[in-house]
């Protein structure tokens, strides 16, 4: 996975354009302006190299153990899809499956919980959203979104 900060959706969108078959799709949208795109090594590096070349403000390859909310997961996809051994909820089997292939809607998620905690505030103040677990990465794409709610975030290490 390579994560790309400063690129617009359109922009990160022609970088995936790769020839030759390989797979580099969208897979997570951070903030405005911060993507990961998933998919083969070499068209990753290639992604990397041009959004350096169009401005992006950083292009970082990230490791990871597989092509996450790409095409490349749809064999454990069609894994995950089988029943599960003591429930059958298909609604839920079908969530989970998907999520291996789809992007992940950051930006839409922390957009959704600023404005229902500006709402549970009664309008009167920032949201107030904590993170919980070691790192601040979750904190780091508020501050992008929402300066206010980024000066009230609150992390708890674990």
């Amino acid at each position: 996975m390579t994560k790309a900060i400063k690129q617009q959706a359109k922009q990160a969108r022609q970088a995936v354009q790769v020839e030759g078959g390989t797979v580099c799709q969208l897979a997570n949208f951070l903030f405005p302006q911060g993507r990961v795109v998933s998919g083969h090594s070499a068209a990753l590096k290639h992604v990397a190299e041009q959004a350096m070349a169009r401005g992006a403000l950083k292009a970082q390859m990230l490791t990871v153990s597989g092509a996450f909310h790409t095409r490349l997961m749809q064999p454990a996809r069609d894994a995950l899809s089988k029943p599960f051994p003591a429930h059958d909820p298909a609604a839920m089997r079908e969530l989970l499956a998907r999520q291996l292939v789809e992007p992940v809607q950051w930006e839409g998620t922390l957009k959704a919980l600023i404005e229902a905690g500006k709402q549970a505030a009664g309008g009167a103040g920032p949201a107030r959203l904590t993170e919980l677990g070691p790192g601040q990465q979750i904190k780091a794409m508020v501050r992008r979104l929402d300066g206010d709610a980024w000066k009230a975030f609150t992390n708890i290490a674990a």
